[in-house]
């Protein structure tokens, strides 16, 4: 009976550290501090843009 109650302490101390870790886990991936995004312009190639135009025929 002694052996028993010491395996039920066991898997309930492994169960009680396994719900800790699981939470601080859960914690520190939440509370991670976002960096902020760059934002980049882009710019259309005039050279590209004569050509497509060249391409367009008007009606």
């Amino acid at each position: 009976m002694k052996n028993l109650r010491k395996i039920i302490a066991l898997f309930a101390f492994i169960f009680v550290i396994g719900i800790y870790l699981t939470i601080r886990t859960v914690n520190t991936s939440l509370n991670k501090i976002e960096t902020p995004k760059e934002t980049v312009e882009i710019q259309k190639d005039t050279t590209n843009l004569l050509k497509a135009k060249k391409k367009i025929k008007t009606v």
